[in-house]
């Protein structure tokens, strides 16, 4: 009976979706998620704060997992925008390929097939990511020119800077099955999914921070980026042309110098010397006769 419900909401990527989104879809920009004493102190102490906040429709209520990283965050960013890889860092998401990819205005769009396991049932839809760089946030939600499996989804990403090593990361989202879903399935995909998104970027942007940390280290790494570095700006300048360097004045010559008095031959000088050190033993003489005398008498 399962397998026959499943079957007739088949996923397809030639045919549009059922609908144009029933969810309400996230806006660009921070939460607006006010964080009591208590939380402050429990996000301090390296543990998650989940809360509930009104979505934008004003009438139903969302999740939002909140949790501090200590990762720079651009190295967090990276890692949510990293959707080739989410294979491998996010448990239950067997494929996450993008087929569509543009930037426009500011902001990057990428289009993803993603195919998911949860416990007994998979699942294949469609999502739209769209990312805003400069506020450091991203929005998605199914891609209606295709049919997914699941009804709807939308979702929220936000990383809010705390210093050059660390970052505050709100995360939410909201999906709608088709169909009869089994409770436990039904919280994998909703429930859980909130309380465990945060869990693995900061498992992943931790291990890519300290890896990045650690081949900067590296003097192979170090050359090799010098290199580049060298070859981008080579390639930056292999067109530029210089202007001609101005010619320089020219100076008066300089006058010659006078010469300078020859030095007294050395036979002279030890001739001088001779005679200074006679006159000089006479004196001491005198003096020392002059003296006796003066004794005697």
């Amino acid at each position: 009976m399962l397998a026959v419900v499943l079957g007739s909401f088949a996923a397809s990527e030639s045919q549009s979706h059922y609908h144009r989104g029933v969810l309400s879809k996230y806006e660009i920009g921070p939460p607006a998620v006010l964080l009591s004493g208590s939380d402050e102190s429990r996000l301090r102490s390296g543990r998650a704060v989940l809360q509930t906040v009104t979505a934008e429709d004003g009438l139903s209520r969302r999740l939002i997992m909140v949790q501090d990283i200590k990762a720079p965050p651009h190295v967090v960013l990276g890692r949510i925008m990293d959707l080739k890889k989410y294979p491998t860092m996010v448990s239950g998401v067997d494929v996450c390929e993008p087929y569509s990819s543009a930037d426009k205005g500011g902001l990057q769009t990428v289009k993803s097939t993603y195919e998911i396991s949860a416990l007994h049932m998979r699942f294949k839809y469609f999502i739209t990511h769209t990312y805003d760089p400069a506020q450091r946030c991203m929005v998605f939600h199914l891609d209606y020119d295709r049919r997914s499996d699941i009804d709807d989804s939308v979702g929220y990403w936000f990383v809010d800077p705390r210093g050059r090593s660390k970052c505050r990361v709100f995360y939410s989202c909201e999906c709608k099955l088709r169909g009869w879903v089994p409770g436990p399935v039904y919280n994998m995909l909703t429930k859980e999914a909130v309380k465990k998104a945060t869990q693995w970027v900061e498992r992943e942007a931790v291990k890519e921070y300290r890896a990045s940390r650690s081949n900067n280290l590296n003097p192979e790494v170090l050359l090799q980026a010098v290199d580049t570095l060298r070859l981008q700006v080579s390639s930056q300048l292999g067109g530029l042309k210089l202007p001609a360097l101005p010619e320089l004045p020219s100076f008066p010559p300089i006058p010659q110098l006078p010469a300078l008095p020859k030095l007294p031959q050395r036979k002279a000088a030890a001739d001088w010397i001779a005679s200074r050190r006679m006159s000089a033993a006479r004196a001491m003489s005198f003096t020392t006769t002059g003296r006796r005398t003066a004794l005697a008498a």
